[in-house]
């Protein structure tokens, strides 16, 4: 009796390993594109300082539509873009009834030089197949996240504005040069 428990323990333990393997054969090309999708909102954040409401969308879109990211809840798939002084970083749109006005609130835009924290929210399904029927054994949540620094110059802010300092102009005699009035 104890040699037919130990193979059915055996069994019961090969099969898990058996699942755990395969669904980390599918985990690893899953989250690089979580990392690949991070890097990429990145560089639109620096870019223009803040993500636009199109850039926000067709990436979040595109990522929902992405293998094994459609198999779970749209709702927990998301983009979080927010200034290093708490504010958000992605221009929002608020759409009206009848569809054919909206709203652009302003854009949350800073002067070059500050830090933006991305992270990319989404949830890995823990799945298996079992008599040809999927069976969803559990949703893991992860998260990536990584920092950029935005690089444009905007005319109509302070231009000495540099991460909430002020970089005073003080000219020495020694940069100073006048022409010589012969």
């Amino acid at each position: 009796m104890a040699g037919f428990l130990r193979a059915i323990l055996i069994a019961i333990l090969a099969m898990a390993s058996m699942v755990i393997f395969f669904n980390m054969a599918y985990f690893f090309p899953w989250y690089l594109t979580m990392v690949e999708t991070g890097f990429a909102v990145s560089q639109m954040i620096a870019t223009d300082n803040y993500l636009t409401w199109h850039n926000y969308d067709s990436t979040v879109t595109n990522l929902r539509a992405a293998p094994i990211y459609n198999k779970v809840d749209e709702s927990k798939i998301d983009i979080e873009a927010v200034h290093d002084n708490g504010d958000d970083a992605i221009e929002r749109v608020y759409h009206s009834p009848d569809e054919y006005y909206y709203d652009i609130a302003p854009k949350p835009y800073v002067q070059m030089g500050e830090l933006v924290r991305v992270t990319v929210y989404a949830s890995y399904p823990f799945q298996m197949t079992l008599f040809g029927e999927p069976l969803d054994l559990l949703d893991l949540d992860f998260s990536f996240s990584m920092n950029t620094t935005t690089t444009k110059h905007y005319k109509d802010l302070d231009y000495h504005y540099i991460m909430d300092t002020t970089i005073p102009f003080e000219f020495d005699d020694a940069f100073y040069w006048e022409p010589d009035p012969d």
